[in-house]
């Protein structure tokens, strides 16, 4: 599996190109919609893998808004304490929150991706845990474009372990199933 390091402070941040579910990290981040079905994608993989009881566990947590992020256990996986569930779709409001745009307006789309991943490393903190692996936040059924995900995706968490002493290992997994990229896109 190729991918490419980079430290901040104590911190390593790893770009890896290939599957979020080989990950050893003590957190496995989701993307999912605000009722969390888990169907498909990356949530849907979790639940496979991890079983029903994650699905279950986090839609105790309901309601939930678009932005929040959700815990819960990490069911059957072998490695990981929990799951976050970032919460990048919601189908209840889409209209009212999209106002007729195919994909989410660029506002809507940084405060997702932004307040997603403040949430996770506070999480992160609160839970006393120092490693978790993301996935590219809202690359699937959400249609946020992959350049919105590099840069806010990039900026935020190369923020947050800039102003951190503590030692993270964050994993940023890159995954294309259509086999269209490669490393170097």
């Amino acid at each position: 599996m190729e991918y490419r390091e980079y430290k901040f402070n104590n911190s390593v941040l790893r770009i890896i190109f290939g599957d979020i579910m080989t990950s050893k990290a003590e957190v496995i981040v989701s993307s999912d919609d605000t009722w969390i079905t888990m169907g498909g994608g990356i949530s849907g993989c979790i639940r496979r893998q991890g079983g029903e009881c994650i699905r279950t566990d986090a839609q105790k947590m309901l309601p939930a808004k678009l932005g929040d992020v959700i815990v819960s256990t990490a069911g059957e996986l072998e490695y990981q304490k929990y799951i976050f569930h970032c919460l990048t779709i919601d189908y209840r409001h889409k209209d009212e929150i999209y106002k007729g745009f195919l994909t989410a307006p660029e506002d809507i789309q940084n405060y997702i991706l932004q307040h997603s991943i403040d949430k996770c490393f506070r999480l992160m903190h609160a839970l006393e845990l120092t490693s978790i692996a993301f996935p590219c936040l809202g690359g699937g059924v959400a249609h946020i474009p992959l350049s919105k995900i590099a840069e806010v995706m990039s900026d935020a968490i190369s923020a947050h372990l800039c102003k951190t002493q503590k030692s993270y290992n964050v994993e940023l997994y890159l995954y294309d199933r259509y086999g269209h990229l490669s490393p170097a896109d």
